[in-house]
């Protein structure tokens, strides 16, 4: 077995394969990457699923058009 950095690989019971093992929490940028060059979705998401589901009803206000817009010099009145 070796064991770096979060990244554990054993032989597997049948003992002609091996199990690889990766931290998410250690490695997001390297889990990321083998599932983009995958072409897979992360399961896995660093945010809140509330404060996703509010970003997203923001897009969709601003697809929508129902955005409010400020005047700049207006803003410290």
């Amino acid at each position: 077995m070796a064991h770096i950095s979060g990244i554990t690989i054993t032989k597997n019971t049948r003992g002609n394969d091996f199990d690889l093992i990766i931290n998410y929490k250690k490695n997001p940028e390297l889990v990321t990457s083998i599932l983009d060059n995958n072409n897979m979705k992360n399961p896995i998401s660093p945010y809140d699923p509330k404060f996703v589901a509010k970003i997203k009803k923001s897009e969709k206000q601003i697809a929508e058009g129902k955005v409010h817009k400020l005047d700049m010099n207006d803003i410290w009145k």
